[in-house]
């Protein structure tokens, strides 16, 4: 939806023009592409040449794979590739082999790789600085500083209107960017991953479960009895990312802090009031914990060759050509004059703290609709070289540079090594198990991890029976799946 016509898209002229390939387009719905895509297999309906474009679940990727709909890229890469081989000497990511593997060794997409500094800690949250120095109050850096503070935030009128109309520490249940304050609060406790897995990883590379041990435990109870108090916004587990976006934007300034991974989108454009919140960093917990949440950088599967294809040698150099910085920076950026220029001396890099010269300088509005490219969504190469070094236009209102300055107050406070559903390597039966129990789970955890926040449940009277339910879902089953596949996936790089 954000490309006006695939047709007449510069960045499809472009990859004609460089590739002598005439590329013509089939459209799947914007949301649902996956279950179209069943349906068409399962009919025996012809598919396009290469798929790209939208997400496939990893049950349904692996079920093609085998049954031979997606061709195994291994020969092509080893033997056909010009462009991916300067990704695999340039790319960050140690690992590589691990990501684009399945199982059985075989490796059957072109990967998009965005190797973003920006968003490898999205878990934050921001304090209201004026609200802080009008009541003289310091950064809160512990768990009982935050509470001492929200507790004048409630009590002491900072917004100056004579209501008790302020709100503490909220967020929303969803539409938003990592936006739980709940989530960001137990980071003091121990690490918790926004609902990823809820997996550990200790330092022999063996997954413990978080959601089960003592420390979890306290803090859930520490932070019900904070919401219980008024401390946090009780609404955050049931109102919206809207309703949060109103609530920072109303005429009235009432928030006294909010946990979001963007922080801009919850005011409107050139809203002054988004200087008036400050970097709130992981607060120590009562053992000293202070974790920051994170990711690594991104590998997704975003370019596949069907069995239909005639020709898979040049479609695989199509792909092959995509990875190319030229062909990365225009599918992001746009067309150079336009959409971006190259920076010149004398201007400052969005993630200068980080050590970043500035290399381009971006025009586009990000996320608008345009013709200029396919909004990343094809293979890419996106090196820190590239996605680091966008300039500064000097607007301290710019949202992304507003977020590039936050990552002071987390960078190198996440764990060494970080657990994720995408760094396992299981077959189609396994995984197929293993996403049946992800979502029993799952659900079964947000439920009662509401419960016991809001104090409709009591930790001391009711955990023993969350931790029976736990096992009676087969949490060990889980834990022994998710260990196998990361295993395997750590095997697959050595």
């Amino acid at each position: 939806p954000k490309v006006e016509d695939y047709a007449t898209n510069a960045y499809t002229k472009f990859l004609e023009e460089k590739t002598g390939i005439k590329l013509n387009f089939y459209e799947f719905p914007a949301s649902g592409g996956d279950e179209k895509l069943n349906v068409m297999i399962s009919s025996g309906t012809e598919l396009p040449d290469i798929i790209s474009g939208f997400q496939i679940s990893k049950a349904n990727f692996l079920k093609y794979a085998s049954e031979g709909t997606f061709l195994d890229l291994s020969p092509y890469m080893d033997e056909q590739s010009y462009w991916f081989n300067d990704v695999k000497k340039k790319t960050k990511i140690e690992n590589l082999d691990s990501w684009l593997s399945t199982a059985d060794g075989a490796k059957y997409f072109m990967p998009h790789i965005i190797e973003m500094d920006g968003n490898l800690y999205g878990g934050k949250a921001f304090i209201n600085k004026s609200w802080l120095d009008k009541l003289n109050l310091k950064m809160p850096e512990t768990i009982e500083d935050f509470k001492n503070v929200m507790r004048a935030f409630k009590t002491m009128d900072p917004n100056g209107n004579g209501k008790a109309d302020e709100i503490t520490f909220t967020g929303s249940n969803g539409g938003g960017w990592n936006e739980k304050p709940v989530n960001f609060l137990m980071n003091s406790y121990i690490y918790d991953d926004y609902e990823e897995s809820g997996l550990g990883v200790d330092e022999n590379g063996k997954l413990t479960v978080n959601y089960m041990t003592d420390e979890y435990k306290r803090g859930i109870k520490e932070i019900s009895e904070m919401m219980q108090e008024g401390l946090i916004d009780i609404q955050c587990y049931t109102q919206k990312n809207t309703t949060l976006r109103t609530l920072c934007s109303a005429e009235e300034e009432v928030v006294g802090a909010f946990a979001t991974g963007s922080p801009d989108n919850l005011f409107p454009a050139g809203d002054e009031r988004l200087l008036h919140y400050v970097p709130l960093p992981p607060l120590k917990g009562p053992d000293g914990k202070a974790y920051a949440f994170k990711t690594d950088y991104s590998v997704a599967c975003s370019g596949v060759i069907t069995k239909y294809c005639k020709n898979p040698l040049a479609a695989y150099r199509l792909l092959d050509f995509m990875m190319s910085e030229e062909a990365s920076i225009m599918t992001h950026y746009g067309v150079e004059g336009p959409d971006w220029e190259w920076a010149t001396h004398g201007e400052k890099a969005m993630f200068e703290d980080l050590g970043y010269e500035p290399r381009i300088l971006w025009k586009m509005a990000y996320g608008s609709v345009q013709n200029s490219n396919w909004f990343s969504g094809n293979p890419a190469f996106r090196a820190s070289d590239i996605s680091n070094t966008i300039a500064w236009d000097g607007d301290p209102l710019d949202g992304e540079y507003f977020k590039a300055k936050a990552l002071n107050a987390y960078w190198g406070k996440g764990p060494k090594e970080v657990f994720a559903k995408n760094k396992m390597l299981l077959d189609l039966s396994d995984q197929e198990e293993f996403d049946n129990l992800d979502v029993e789970i799952k659900t079964y955890l947000k439920e009662q991890i509401a419960q016991f926040v809001s104090g409709k449940k009591s930790v001391d009277k009711d955990w023993d029976g969350y931790i029976k339910d736990l096992k009676n879902l087969s949490i060990d089953r889980y834990l022994e799946l998710a260990q196998k596949g990361y295993d395997a996936f750590n095997a697959a790089s050595e």
